[in-house]
């Protein structure tokens, strides 16, 4: 018994260290358990992106919270707050935030640990020494204490702000846009429209947006018809709707014109753009429709294309349109088998009237030639005006060249009477030119520059008349383009020369200057006669490489003259009017006397006198740098245009040249004695010189003679020679001055 009993004692003893092993035991793995939740704790803590801290109530004696107590706080608390965990932990959050007692957020996180309910909340941040402007805070109730994370929202909540922005600019964008915007779903009903919209369309939003459709802004069967080419009584049975989206509906921009009807019935035309509102998966959502009243552009656009065919002026069809007409015209003939006819009419002399009485009363006097060619033709028929004072009528649905020659004359005869401008009675005449289709030319093209010619014709037949063209004017343009063709390689094949006629003195009857006139010798052509090349070359524009070689060769000519005379001849070079707006000409003038050491002086430029009369400053400059250089100036067959003895005086004239036509009939008519006796004794009170041109008969020069004119120049005293022969026709002519005039 006692050894069974010691047995228990010691058993007992085993049992208990066992035990005590066992309690120790269990105790350790709980602490190892307990210390890596822990450490599982902080590295979760430690590597969430919040902010996450665990606070501890404080409180008094009565128990009621008066603070918080910071115990934990993660790397991110340490950053948004700046300051380490040493400086936190164990301090109290309204120590080391700008929260108060008495303030909402303290309250609330005291509610949190009486109700146990979570909190989220997101606030802007007020306290400088946090280092976020947003947060988005959640709360928790742990223990006697709260465990709060925080995250920094600053960035989405800035993001989100400027979309808020944008949102509220594009609804003022939308609200404020100048042209109308109306937006539907994708069945066509109005979703929303802005103050354009409005305005546009005479309805409100209140009137329009959630119950009508698009399509009663428009004329749905015009809008169909003109949309769909179809039966307008099919097409209105179709959806108006579509017809606008059609293109849209399947992702392109839809733009077109079409028809408005407003509130009030007024029908304005509108530009119209159609876009499809679509889902990321391109699922239609709506549609939206930018529209702008383009009646102004249409307007405009009616008036420029109106300026672009007409002429400004007169308002007659302009260039640009007239060989529109005159194919239509000819092709419509041509398929019915009638006639067109064509008349280029040009007024006569009128750049004359124009220099002289100004351009104003140019304007006036050509609106009126084109009132009187409306009143003299057809409601159908085209009356245009191509330039300057040219005009062409077309008339269609001729049936025979005698009514063609009835409208000509008509026409000549229309224009003929006198218009009054600005006091003054004025006559202007036309020349008329006609061609007929398909008569004498066979498509629009030469039917036009065939009356064109004719046109010519008419004036140099004598002026207000007409002409038909005909079979024989066929080689007349034809030799004129020959002629044309061949003026262009004249000066460079050498066929042009300088033939110079003598100017006499009347005084002592010696040679005292010769005029320079221009020669062509064409190889086929023989000689052809200055009246039939000058004009073309004034015309084509050759006039001024031309002329250019012609000062040149005059001037070193009429030195080398001077220098085997021994005597000082005046060199005369004719100036015509497109050389005499040559923007270089004292540039060209003063290179040739530099190049032939021809004194300035001994240099005169005959200029008619009717360019005296186009009084512009430019030309008025262009003559005083002639005269700077010393060169002198003589008017060209004066009396014969419309100058006065005022232009003489302005331009420093040195002498005038009486033209032909009035001493041919000096010694026969007594008007044109009266003129040169006049000229004559003007020029000399204004102490300008006198040369007669012309000069064929004895008669003529003793009535020179008795007039007193200061020099001659004709056939009778000397025939245009070439260069090589002047001199000595000169010396002949010396030898016997004296005794001619004796006799004479």
């Amino acid at each position: 018994m006692a050894e069974l009993l010691a047995i228990l004692i010691v058993f007992a003893g085993v049992l208990a260290g066992a035990w005590a092993l066992l309690r120790e035991r269990e105790r350790s793995l709980k602490q190892k358990g307990a210390e890596e939740a822990h450490s599982q704790f902080l590295a979760a803590a430690e590597t969430s992106l919040d902010a996450f801290s665990i606070l501890q109530a404080v409180r008094n004696e009565a128990g009621e919270i008066i603070d918080f107590r910071f115990l934990y706080v993660n790397a991110n608390t340490e950053k948004m707050m700046g300051r380490s965990r040493a400086e936190l932990v164990g301090q109290t959050l309204l120590s080391m935030t700008t929260m108060h007692r008495d303030g909402g957020a303290f309250r609330n996180f005291c509610k949190v640990i009486e109700t146990g309910e979570p909190l989220r909340q997101e606030f802007p941040v007020q306290d400088d020494r946090i280092r976020a402007a947003w947060l988005r805070t959640q709360v928790v109730k742990l223990g006697d204490g709260l465990a709060i994370t925080s995250s920094d929202i600053s960035e989405s909540k800035a993001t989100q702000q400027r979309y808020a922005k944008l949102a509220e600019f594009h609804d003022s964008v939308f609200q404020n846009a100048p042209f109308s915007i109306v937006a539907t779903n994708p069945h066509g009903l109005i979703t929303a429209m802005n103050v354009a919209a409005e305005k546009l369309t005479g309805y409100s939003r209140e009137q329009l947006v959630g119950k009508a459709p698009l399509t009663i802004l428009h004329d749905e069967r015009e809008l169909l018809g003109k949309a769909m080419g179809m039966d307008l009584a099919a097409a209105v049975q179709r959806d108006g709707f579509k017809v606008l989206t059609a293109e849209a509906a399947v992702g392109e921009m839809q733009e077109q014109e079409w028809t408005l009807i407003r509130r009030d019935g007024a029908r304005i035309p509108i530009n119209l753009a159609v876009r499809a509102v679509t889902t990321d998966a391109d699922e239609i959502t709506g549609f939206v429709s930018i529209a702008f009243d383009i009646t102004d552009r249409k307007q405009m656009l009616e008036y420029v294309t109106h300026m672009a065919t007409h002429d400004p002026l007169t308002g007659l069809v302009g260039r640009s349109m007239l060989q529109d007409k005159i194919v239509q015209n000819v092709e419509q003939a041509r398929r019915y088998g009638t006639k067109v006819a064509v008349f280029v009419i040009d007024l006569d002399h009128f750049k004359r009237i124009n220099d002289s009485l100004g351009h104003a009363s140019g304007d006036q006097i050509l609106m009126e030639a084109s009132n009187r060619l409306r009143r003299s033709v057809r409601s159908t028929d085209v009356v245009s005006r191509v330039g300057g004072d040219e005009f062409v009528v077309v008339m269609p649905d001729i049936t025979s060249v005698a009514d063609v020659e009835q409208c000509a004359s008509n026409l000549v005869s229309r224009l003929a009477p006198e218009i009054s401008v600005d006091g003054h009675l004025v006559r202007v005449t036309g020349s008329v030119g006609v061609c007929v289709f398909p008569d004498f030319a066979s498509d629009a093209k030469h039917l036009l520059k065939r009356a064109d010619s004719a046109m010519y014709a008419a004036k140099e037949n004598g002026r207000n008349q007409h002409q038909i063209f005909s079979e024989g004017m066929l080689k007349e343009s034809a030799d004129r383009l020959t002629m044309e063709h061949a003026l262009r390689h004249a000066l460079a094949n050498g066929e042009l020369a300088i033939h110079y006629q003598a100017q006499v003195s009347l005084t002592t009857g010696a040679v005292t200057g010769m005029e320079a006139l221009m020669r062509w010798n064409h190889p086929k052509l023989g000689e052809i006669a200055p009246a039939q090349f000058i004009p073309l070359a004034e015309e084509t524009g050759l006039i001024v490489s031309i002329g250019e070689w012609a000062f040149a060769t005059a001037c070193c000519e009429g030195k080398a003259l001077q220098d085997d005379l021994g005597i000082d001849l005046t060199v005369s070079v004719n100036l015509s009017p497109r050389q005499f707006q040559q923007k270089n000409l004292v540039e060209v003038v003063e290179t040739a006397l530099i190049r032939s050491r021809l004194s300035p002086r001994s240099l005169e430029i005959e200029i008619t006198e009717n360019m005296l009369m186009v009084n512009s400053e430019e030309m008025l400059a262009r003559l005083e740098r002639l005269r700077e250089l010393g060169v002198r100036i003589a008017i060209d067959d004066f009396g014969t245009g419309f100058s006065s003895f005022s232009y003489l005086l302005q331009y420093q004239v040195d002498r005038l040249k009486i033209d032909q036509s009035f001493v041919k009939k000096a010694v026969t008519d007594a008007n044109a004695a009266a003129v040169v006796r006049a000229i004559i004794a003007m020029s000399h009170g204004l102490n300008i010189g006198v040369v007669a041109e012309g000069v064929e008969t004895e008669e003529q020069l003793r009535f020179l003679l008795r007039r007193k004119c200061d020099e001659a120049q004709g056939f009778m005293l000397a025939r245009p020679v070439p260069a090589s022969e002047f001199s000595a026709l000169v010396r002949a002519h010396n030898a016997h001055a004296l005794l001619s005039l004796q006799n004479a």
